[in-house]
């Protein structure tokens, strides 16, 4: 689907005005109990003043209940699950980014995440819920698609993802990175630690992500 919102790539497109202009990031705070929170992915029709969020993907397994953003893991007929995601309307490019949320990961290999990615390049900034793990939550960074997972590191420990409201927050410049989780940073990445010298190359994620 070359037309995606947010993916959009004009070349495969029908037409060179068949892409929405990047809405870019302007300081907010989302409730999705108000009426221009959240969209179905159909329903958005490219202005991000209307909509701040928006479903991926159809069917969609994301609604709001009760004024809060509901993201649900469906098993279907083959036995896999499928599940949600749920996008920004407009790009940032450093800032920060801070959801009250609990996870979905209530069981062995079902992986809930808050992140920031630029899909075209690869460039990713994260939390991460792994499995049946309810008292801590993972950060991680890649560049370019390059998985190194070795350098994940975990947060404090945590009251029960999955059942208490818990604020997570990641803070991005171009020189470094700091995951936060109820007011506590516990961990930082400098620009200046990610260079790698075989390449000749800073491998920090910089690029315009959603």
């Amino acid at each position: 689907m070359y037309c995606i919102p947010f993916n959009c790539e004009v070349q495969n497109s029908y037409s060179a005005d068949s892409c929405w202009d990047t809405a870019h990031c302007v300081k907010s705070n989302v409730n999705f109990g108000s009426a221009n929170a959240f969209a179905q992915i159909a329903d958005y029709k490219g202005d991000p003043s209307k909509t701040a969020f928006v479903s991926q993907f159809e069917p969609s397994n994301a609604k709001v209940v009760g004024g809060e953003l509901q993201m649900e893991l469906v098993k279907q007929g083959d036995g896999k699950g499928f599940g949600a995601t749920v996008t920004n309307t407009r790009a940032i490019q450093y800032g920060t980014v801070t959801a009250v949320m609990r996870s979905g990961s209530v069981s062995g290999g079902v992986v809930s995440s808050f992140i920031i990615r630029n899909d075209k390049l690869g460039d990713e900034i994260d939390f991460e819920f792994v499995g049946a793990d309810k008292s801590t939550v993972e950060s991680n960074y890649y560049w370019h698609d390059q998985l190194d997972y070795t350098k994940m590191v975990k947060s404090q420990v945590l009251s029960d993802t999955t059942k208490n409201d818990h604020t997570y927050q990641i803070q991005w410049t171009p020189d470094q990175i700091v995951w936060v989780v109820d007011g506590n940073a516990f961990r930082t990445v400098k620009r200046s630690e990610t260079w790698d010298a075989g390449s000749g190359t800073f491998k920090y994620p910089d690029s315009e992500a959603y």
